[in-house]
């Protein structure tokens, strides 16, 4: 039997909690309230909660204090963050701080569901970033049949908006995707996930030698070339997992 979970709606407007716990328990999940970061944290101490939405712009405490606190009792406890506001300084904040994602109000609710499916799910999550369909189709198939979660993104906009979307462990980025190239894209995204894992691909070495070069230089973790070998990718994933699992990543020679 699924295992029911846990979810902590946080918001100080107490209508949008009553009809948001409404829809969650609709979706048979077991939802608690909390108004303000104070009761937020007594509330996961207390509670073994499985996934937090948090509102990011709370009076007192901001969402984002409130998440720090929450990451240093329940550093594995996912939290997704709410806003209705522009606020990219505190959302940018937040993510690198690790919150698993952002959704905007008024919700998309099928991407709300989705997004606490995928935050609560076990699993190397992969983010696939190329113009290439029927790659990204490929790698898809052949990393989910090894019980990798995958999303895919065709360019910039697209990588930008799942990258902030949610958290993914390992990101596999093309170096030639016009207009951009994969550099700017490379520091958008870090900019975004400074702890996420890139690894560069590309079918043009000699061409984007430059900037891929940089890249390295700037924390991205190897570059694979095309046509890729799956293989070399499944082994390389094998040692990148077992490398987070000890805390200490190693790139390759």
């Amino acid at each position: 039997m699924k295992k029911t979970l846990k979810i902590l709606v946080v918001d100080d407007n107490e209508n949008f909690c009553k009809n948001l716990q409404d829809i969650l328990e609709l979706k048979d999940y077991a939802v608690q309230i909390a108004h303000d970061g104070f009761k937020a944290l007594e509330l996961v101490r207390q509670n073994g909660i499985d996934l937090v939405l948090l509102d990011i712009k709370m009076p007192v405490m901001n969402g984002v204090e409130t998440f720090k606190q929450i990451k240093a009792r329940a550093p594995n406890t996912p939290v997704i963050m709410m806003t209705a506001y522009a606020v990219e300084e505190l959302i940018r904040d937040a993510l690198r701080e690790g919150a698993f994602g952002v959704i905007e109000k008024p919700f998309d609710f099928d991407k709300l569901f989705a997004l606490i499916e995928h935050a609560t799910e076990k699993g190397t999550m992969i983010l696939v970033v190329d113009d290439d369909e029927l790659l990204c189709a490929n790698l898809s198939d052949v990393l989910s049949a090894n019980a990798y979660r995958v999303g895919v993104a065709f360019g910039r906009d697209d990588a930008i908006a799942k990258v902030r979307a949610e958290d993914f462990d390992i990101i596999l980025l093309d170096m030639k995707l016009p207009p951009l190239n994969g550099l700017e894209i490379y520091l958008a995204i870090r900019a975004i996930r400074p702890a996420v894992v890139v690894v560069l691909i590309t079918g043009y070495r000699q061409e984007v030698g430059g900037i891929v070069a940089d890249a390295l230089e700037k924390g991205a973790y190897t570059c694979l070339e095309k046509p890729v070998d799956m293989d070399q990718l499944l082994a390389l994933l094998r040692r990148l997992e077992e490398q987070q699992a000890q805390g200490a990543l190693k790139k390759p020679e």
